[in-house]
């Protein structure tokens, strides 16, 4: 039996099935199966399975995670990952999130993978800003999303640092009269958080764009804001 296959079972030892049919009604969206595991059960499965583990371990684990077509191993899957991507090969990690998004159907995946995975990357190489340039001009509204993302990381109290303002607003500047609710909520959300950080640029910001900007991100990135 793989790790993975041992992970999968484990989590379905910790299946709920009306936890399952909860979780399916609320991300409706998604076509994948549901077992009805918490996500901290998910996560504490995930520690004991890969405590010891060397970094090039994680590798089959996650990958053989994420070909299940069933929400909890991949968010098993993310968690892996994100462990991986924090002393993994960049490349090789980058790769992967940008296969997986291709699969994703729900912001319940996607934001996870988005956010702490390549985020953590976005701090260890800048230069993968290329690949998410090229994210940002997809047709997939979640490559887009995913490409937002990352600087919501950037922008989180314990990573921020004044030196990432700039990148931060030219990363999302492109998606703020985006129509796609997804891809407008990430942009907000990114701003919102920014704006715990630097109230008066983030002002600025909506204020130089707000002729551009959907009502949905004016909103959004408003909340936390005293005008």
């Amino acid at each position: 039996m793989t790790a993975a296959e041992e992970v999968l079972e484990e989590l379905r030892k910790l299946g709920n099935p009306e936890q399952a049919e909860a979780v399916a009604r609320y991300l409706k969206t998604s076509s994948l199966r549901f077992i009805g595991v918490k996500l901290p059960l998910i996560q504490k499965t995930v520690t004991r399975f890969t405590k010891g583990l060397a970094t090039e371990e994680l590798v089959p684990l996650m990958d053989g995670l994420w070909k299940q077509t069933i929400f909890e191993p991949r968010v098993a899957a993310i968690r892996v990952l994100e462990r991986y991507a924090k002393k993994g090969d960049v490349p090789l990690a980058l790769d992967t999130a940008s296969r997986w998004i291709d699969d994703v159907d729900t912001w319940a995946l996607m934001d996870p993978l988005g956010t702490s995975c390549v985020g953590t990357l976005l701090l260890r190489n800048r230069s993968i800003e290329k690949t998410l340039i090229e994210w940002s001009m997809s047709e997939n509204f979640w490559r887009r999303r995913a490409s937002i993302l990352p600087y919501l990381h950037l922008s989180k109290k314990s990573v921020y640092n004044g030196e990432y303002t700039e990148r931060i607003l030219q990363a999302i500047q492109p998606h703020i009269s985006d129509k796609e609710f997804f891809v407008g909520k990430a942009a907000a959300w990114v701003l919102r958080e920014l704006s715990k950080r630097e109230p008066e640029i983030v002002k600025a910001f909506i204020d130089q764009h707000r002729d551009v900007m959907t009502r949905l991100v004016i909103r959004e990135a408003s909340k936390k804001l005293k005008w």
